[in-house]
């Protein structure tokens, strides 16, 4: 499935985000790269109930308008994330990577 993607604040229409302003003399971002200021993970597959060390998620990333500062949805994509292994108190616990995804 391709990425939905909101190029427009929901508000004010403005396509100008405070991450695009901030990176885009960035030279150790590549012009084009997809930028958000926060992501979250959520998976959608039971990550105690799988064997495998991948699992499906949906991806959600948000910014902020640089217009009128309305924080939104920029972009919303199904993703494959690492499982981590947490131990606490001697059980495991199996959360999805915090560190990086994989598509």
């Amino acid at each position: 499935m391709e990425p939905i993607e909101f190029e427009k604040c929901p508000v004010c229409s403005s396509k100008q985000t405070v991450s695009r302003l901030a990176c885009a003399n960035e030279p150790s971002i590549a012009p084009g790269t997809f930028v958000s200021l926060d992501k979250l993970v959520t998976p959608i597959q039971d990550v105690n109930k799988i064997a495998t060390p991948i699992v499906k998620a949906i991806v959600t990333h948000f910014d902020v308008c640089a217009a009128c500062g309305t924080r939104y949805c920029t972009r919303a994509e199904i993703m494959s994330i690492p499982v981590e292994i947490q131990h606490r108190s001697g059980n495991v616990i199996r959360t999805p990577g915090a560190r990086g995804y994989a598509k």
